[in-house]
């Protein structure tokens, strides 16, 4: 018989299993915490958009250049992330995104237009890396838990920007201006930083193994690069215009708010579920068709009765965050070995924002072509149906090294 003051081998089993549990939920903090940040500088600009031009004086040209240069930033330097993450553990980098996303917030709130471009685009260099590199982080450190971290990113990314969008006029109230509801967003990223501080601190993660060359020349990596792009194309060209298109139905500017804001939330449970089905499924074309069915359900119910909206809003929301959740993890499971993983990452976030950039552009030019919104709906249900030329072959089983 052991002595009573010695534990089981039952309690040291149950101590094991309570220590892992508060270990993946101090992980999911820390991501969480992380990534609420990579969207909050994105979608707190446009609430404040009017006020910032009357200010500042901007052309129409000057604000949409506000607007997409971060995006376009997101595509152009997430190449850097895969070289860098070879020289400086992942902990380090994610805590110098956070740090240069706190800058890069308080210059845009600092007055006048220089700051403002040139806060935006640091902000896009810092998100651009802290997006490429978060998911090689997941694989790489907490691989038994890839699908309900990927999940959390993805969820955390749709919230962040919901949050931000909600609180930008608010903020602007409280604080007095603009800038300050601006420069505001440097607190949350500040908080980030110092939660990752602590293992930015330890010897840390880099990505060991050779970059990969021919990476580009992979119809897999195509693939899933192209389905990023679809998806988030789909995604920006809604965001724009579908307020427009509640308004042309007969809703009013505030009710057509509210539905979008709606459409946001119920894209926080796909975001966070898709990638904990995908993670644990051998392929995801059942969760593809899935995810295209119900965006393409609420883009045509749109047209055919748009008196429904509020129902079409919410089907098209459920449909778009898991897209979002399907284009965050397909690089992780399609990837292999870490190296591939980061640089796959790093090149569907590069194609998909580039690809992205047009969604909007479409929509707009359909729009001045007809005066009216069914074909820039049609042009966006077109969006949706064309995610499963790339994302079918994307979702089978397989990895890059690995057999198809």
């Amino acid at each position: 018989m052991r002595p009573s003051s010695s534990p089981s081998e039952a309690d040291i089993g149950v101590a094991s299993a309570g220590a892992r549990r508060g270990s993946a939920a101090g992980v999911m903090t820390a991501i969480v915490l992380l990534a609420l940040n990579l969207r909050t500088l994105v979608a707190s600009l446009p609430p404040l958009l009017t006020h910032v031009r009357a200010d500042l004086g901007l052309s129409g040209f000057a604000a949409g250049l506000l607007t997409t240069l971060p995006v376009l930033a997101f595509g152009g330097f997430a190449p850097l992330a895969p070289r860098l993450t070879r020289r400086v553990s992942i902990e380090r980098v994610l805590v110098g995104c956070a740090l240069l996303t706190a800058v890069a917030a308080g210059m845009r709130g600092a007055g006048g237009w220089a700051p403002l471009f040139a806060g935006c685009a640091l902000a896009g260099l810092a998100v651009a890396i802290a997006q490429a590199v978060l998911p090689v982080f997941i694989r790489l450190r907490h691989p038994a838990l890839t699908g309900m971290l990927t999940g959390a990113y993805s969820m955390s990314l749709t919230l962040g920007a919901a949050l931000a969008a909600a609180l930008a006029v608010p903020l602007e109230d409280g604080l007095g201006s603009w800038e300050a509801s601006l420069a505001s967003w440097a607190v949350p990223a500040l908080v980030a930083a110092l939660v990752w501080l602590p293992a930015a601190l330890r010897p840390g993660t880099t990505v060991e193994g050779p970059p990969s060359p021919s990476l580009w020349r992979s119809r897999l990596a195509w693939n899933v690069s192209l389905f990023m792009g679809m998806q988030s194309m789909a995604f920006y060209a809604g965001l724009s215009w579908l307020p427009s298109v509640l308004e042309d139905a007969g809703f009013s500017e505030a009710e057509a708010g509210t539905l979008q804001a709606l459409g946001a939330l119920v894209q926080l449970a796909p975001a966070f579920a898709v990638p904990v089905l995908a993670a644990r499924a051998r392929h995801q074309i059942g969760v593809l068709l899935a995810i295209v069915g119900f965006s393409l359900a609420g883009v045509l119910g749109l047209i055919v009765a748009p008196g429904a909206a509020l129902a079409w809003i919410l089907i098209f929301g459920i449909g778009q965050g898991g897209a979002l959740g399907l284009g965050l993890i397909l690089p992780v499971l399609r990837g292999g070995d870490a190296a591939s993983v980061a640089s796959l990452t790093a090149m569907s976030l590069c194609v998909g924002y580039m690809v992205a950039a047009a969604g909007p552009w479409l929509l707009g030019a359909a729009n001045d072509l007809t005066g009216g919104w069914t074909l820039p709906l049609i042009v966006l249900a077109a969006m949706c149906v064309l995610e499963l030329a790339p994302g079918l072959p994307a979702s089978r089983a397989g990895t890059l090294e690995g057999p198809r």
